[in-house]
């Protein structure tokens, strides 16, 4: 039995948009373009036609990056989209849950309430350091939980997942639930990614994105990863031509093994300065905790959650500061040197001022 069985019925039965046909070296007449060319920006491809109903190489050269089949991927707008079509496609409204650990990326709460399904969130153990406790997940899961996300390493806490809780995970919802792994923010850990464990576990779905790590989150640019029944029944609800040229041109280039080895150095300087400025952070009399972290960002515990957050937000330095039950807790994203060094002249001022 496939795992789209677990679909909404209305989806299984969904049949993909029949775009017009578009064959290189032809006179385009099947698709209502426009036949005066936008002159408009440096493209590669004229913005008077559609782009690709699926942006075929970009696909492919993604899927080569990530390490899967070109038909296990599909292209979306930023991972947010993916998480977005997952749970329409897969969550009856008022019937079916999906399950999360919490605290973990609010867009998993979001997307499930625009589609009524209920959402089941797990609490983690602050001074387990936020650690995802399988066994407490695999036991909050109802006959009706259809989507199991989980953010490896978790947003806000930086926690990975460990790769024998994940197996566990899978093995026990393999027939009854999708599990989601959330890879936002692998780049900057040394965990290795679930995409090779795609061909055993047809349940598993992976998000990634080229937000974080390749510093291209204005192009709005993701990709979610799973056994290709699963990424054709996505693809078939996935708004078409959901790629903008522009945005397709623009993450070709970003791709190119120039840029990736650039991508990869600023990866390093990311954990570099993550090093030195936790250490530095973990100093202050007023901060009671450093969490670790395996993402671009760490959490810390602190009395004065608010008022550090607007002490520095005077001092032109932004922070992100939840409230309920992290209200004593502030995430902060780990910037360049001189943006480091800005967020410690903010601190080292804190109650001076």
């Amino acid at each position: 039995m496939s795992i789209t069985s677990l679909a909404r019925p209305e989806i299984q039965a969904l049949h993909a948009y029949d775009a017009a046909e578009q064959v290189d070296d032809t006179v385009r007449l099947n698709a209502n373009e426009s036949p005066a060319a936008n002159l408009s920006g440096d493209f590669r491809r004229p913005l008077n036609r559609y782009p690709e109903v699926r942006p075929q190489r970009l696909q492919a050269t993604l899927a080569r990056r990530f390490g899967c089949a070109s038909d296990q991927l599909l292209v979306t707008r930023g991972s947010s989209e993916a998480i977005d079509l997952i749970i329409r496609s897969f969550c009856r409204a008022g019937v079916d849950s999906i399950l999360t650990p919490s605290p973990s990326f609010s867009m998993y709460r979001h997307y499930a309430e625009l589609q009524a399904a209920a959402v089941i969130e797990v609490a983690m153990d602050e001074e387990q350091d936020f650690a995802i406790d399988v066994d407490a997940m695999l036991a909050a899961c109802e006959e009706d939980t259809k989507v199991v996300f989980v953010c490896s390493p978790n947003n806000p806490t930086g926690t990975p997942l460990a790769r024998a809780d994940l197996l566990r995970l899978l093995a026990a919802r393999r027939d009854k639930s999708l599990v989601v792994v959330d890879e936002a923010y692998i780049e900057f850990g040394e965990q290795p990614s679930a995409i090779d464990l795609l061909g055993d576990y047809p349940n598993l779905l992976v998000l990634r994105t080229l937000s974080k790590a390749l510093a291209y989150a204005g192009a709005r640019c993701g990709a979610v990863a799973g056994a290709s029944d699963v990424i054709g029944l996505l693809s078939a609800v996935q708004a078409p031509y959901a790629l903008a040229t522009p945005v397709v041109e623009c993450v070709e280039d970003a791709l190119a093994e120039d840029q990736l080895e650039l991508a990869a150095a600023a990866v390093r300087e990311v954990q570099r300065e993550r090093s030195r400025l936790t250490a530095a952070v973990a100093a202050y009399d007023f901060v009671s905790k450093v969490w670790p972290s395996d993402a671009n960002f760490f959490l810390i515990r602190t009395a004065a959650a608010a008022e550090i957050v607007e002490h520095c937000k005077v001092h032109k330095v932004l922070l992100r500061h939840f409230g309920g039950e992290l209200s004593d807790c502030i995430r902060i994203t780990v910037g360049s040197e001189s943006d480091n060094d800005a967020l410690l002249r903010a601190l080292n001022s804190f109650r001076k001022d």
